[in-house]
């Protein structure tokens, strides 16, 4: 029996804690594991949970004998700020140094997560019975599967077995013997060139490229012959594959064939589809010429001449393959104003023509040809709910109703922009480039106990006409710091509690209401959490459904409230000439823009007859001034 602990210290014993410890499953994205792996465990059902230190125990039985357990300390980390926790285990640095001399072995592993944050434990899980087979030499097996490209930056489909994923190591393609030939360049030998085998998410399949740096970029004709090997990283040892690959075609010349969508916003991402299309590399490139005339929406506005000498040239934003670019209908904020083919709203008509270039000289592709119109501005929001957000619902006894709640959010925003060409989403867009994030969690970070903040800056105080579509409400933003001595933004739930009568006593702000609509739900204030068993049905179907209501109403007039501030409101007339620092409304009257101190629960819940608020007249003028629905 082999033993070995990587980090442990004396904070392993357990602590005493009233909480509950949550139940959560690991799951062994692979079950090959070479010298280089690391073993990436996804946690499933952690969505919620915040730990700051991980304890990951390996144990297994080696199929013929040994017996194994390993105990590592981990970092857990996030792919972001929402969804399950993951948790890395490097196998050189704790499972191979134990490992039995031979080649190849099995295990039969149970490995144990154990979530701590600053408290003590919050959650553990086990995954038993995982068959895992230990490789110290893999040898990548493949055979062409698929056509031979034709196109510079084109991939050859590979099916077999024993490409290495990107944290082991690298995969090549030696080219054993062959050559390219192209005008310009003529010919050039390529034996000895290395061509990276992609991981394509599985060891039984993967792709190689016809790489712009060592095929070139122009039409021609190509032979080749080619070895597999894996090189593990660090210099852990390199394996070649049993059998060459022998490829080969003529080159023919990029084209761009198809836009989608034809009509787009600035910010937004266009799809262009052809072949031999490239991205910037060492000593190659393509950009995109646009020819032709643009007309802008507006009739007061002149027609734009882009013809010859006056063509645009932009490089591609995004390259997913020779086959699929992405283009953001660009523009760029130059003082107070816009430009770029996105800045006016009109019709572009013309030509767009991909040029290929590199040390040995440019080639014209074959272009597109038609027209593409750039629509009015359109304002994506992501509503980013963070885990703590789930937590501080916990807090309030309303986790199991937190999809109500956030359908409530979205229905709040709606209704308050109604009119106005801004989009609420919940998971992050792909179809924009630019877009405004507002991060929804529990505490707020500063400890002002705020509602919540707009925390952006974009080199002035407010962004009259919404010149920057990319704003950050969440996070730190130090200039926002030094200018507003407020660092941290978003939607801050557990702040809400200063509502209550009960937990801020005295508080002249506090409202009976608080209390009786939460009250049967809080811990804090003797109640019951939701059972998921009790939603839409029961007796207390009634109060859930209040609940659920009224939370929504408070953090979704929160959210409008500071998404209308990272639009430039509160909007005065001179604000178009210079940006000034007045934020709210001078005069309130029931509006979303009047200060925090004018906006009674009641309000913001929609109660006693108070509410909703709305943008005044100036604000909503404005807003669709900056905003028009297409």
């Amino acid at each position: 029996m082999f033993l070995a602990c990587a980090g442990c210290s004396g904070d392993d014993a357990p602590l005493e804690q009233s909480r509950p410890v949550v139940g959560v499953m690991p799951e062994l994205e692979q079950r090959l594991v070479v010298p280089t792996s690391r073993l990436k465990l996804e946690i499933l059902g952690s969505e919620r949970i915040v730990a700051e230190q991980a304890r990951v125990i390996l144990r297994g039985d080696v199929e013929g004998g040994e017996r194994f357990e390993v105990s590592v300390s981990a970092e857990p980390e996030r792919e972001g700020d929402v969804g399950n926790l993951h948790v890395t285990v490097d196998a050189a640095e704790s499972v191979w140094p134990q490992a039995p001399e031979v080649q190849e072995w099995f295990a039969m592993m149970n490995i144990e997560v154990i979530l701590r944050d600053e408290v003590g434990e919050v959650a553990r899980g086990e995954l038993a019975g995982a068959r895992v087979r230990f490789v110290r030499a893999l040898a990548p097996r493949f055979a062409i599967d698929g056509e031979t490209p034709t196109f510079v930056n084109g991939s050859l489909r590979l099916e077999g077995h024993g490409v290495l994923r990107p944290e082991e190591g690298q995969t090549w393609a030696v080219v054993e013997q062959g050559f390219v030939e192209a005008t310009p360049g003529g010919r050039r030998d390529l034996a000895g060139e290395r061509l990276p085998v992609r991981w394509s998410g599985s060891r039984e399949l993967a792709e190689v490229r016809l790489e712009p740096g060592v095929f070139g970029v122009h039409p021609g004709a190509y032979e080749v012959s080619v070895r597999l090997e894996n090189e593990l990283r660090g210099g852990a040892g390199t394996t070649q594959g049993p059998s060459e690959l022998a490829f080969g075609a003529a080159l023919q010349p990029t084209f761009l064939a198809t836009l989608e969508p034809a009509m787009a916003s600035r910010g937004q991402m266009v799809t262009m589809r052809g072949r031999g299309l490239l991205g910037a590399g060492q000593g190659y490139g393509m950009i995109l010429r646009y020819e032709g005339t643009f007309d802008p929406a507006d009739p007061a506005l002149p027609v734009m001449n882009f013809e010859g000498s006056r063509a645009l040239e932009r490089a591609v934003d995004e390259v997913l393959s020779d086959e699929l670019v992405r283009q953001e209908v660009w523009y760029s904020v130059e003082g107070r104003a816009l430009e770029g083919l996105g800045a006016t709203p009109g019709v572009f008509e013309g030509r767009i023509t991909p040029i290929v270039f590199d040390g040995a000289g440019e080639s014209v592709g074959v272009g597109w040809q038609g027209q593409f119109e750039v629509l009015p501005t359109r304002q994506v929001v992501w509503l980013k709910y963070l885990p703590a957000f789930s937590r501080a619902l916990d807090t309030f006894g309303l986790g199991n109703v937190e999809r109500e709640i956030r359908d409530r959010i979205l229905e709040v925003a709606r209704r308050d922009f109604a009119g106005v060409n801004i989009v609420f989403v919940e998971d992050e867009p792909e179809d924009f480039a630019d877009y405004a994030v507002v991060e929804i969690g529990g505490p707020d970070p500063s400890g002002n106990r705020a509602f919540g903040y707009d925390n952006t800056f974009n080199d002035q105080a407010k962004d009259t006409g919404n010149l920057y579509l990319n704003d950050y409400l969440g996070g730190i933003n130090r200039e926002s710091g030094e200018n507003f001595n407020v660092l941290f933004g978003g939607v801050f739930v557990e702040s809400f509690t200063y509502f209550s009568p009960t937990l801020t006593p005295g508080n002249r702000d506090a409202s009976e209401h608080f209390d009786r609509v939460f009250g049967p739900f809080m811990a804090a204030l003797g109640g019951d959490a939701v059972r998921g068993s009790e939603v839409g049905r029961g007796p207390r179907a009634s109060q859930i459904e209040e609940a659920v209501r009224v939370a929504g109403n408070v953090i979704g007039n929160t959210m409008v409230h500071e998404v209308g501030h990272s639009l430039g409101l509160t909007h005065l007339p001179g604000d178009w000439e210079a940006p000034g620092t007045i934020f709210h409304n001078a005069e309130p009257g029931g509006f979303i823009m009047d200060a925090g101190s004018e906006r009674s629960f009641e309000q913001r819940a929609e109660l006693d007859e108070e509410g909703p608020a709305v943008f005044n007249a100036v604000n909503r003028a404005y807003l669709q001034e900056i905003l028009p629905v297409d």
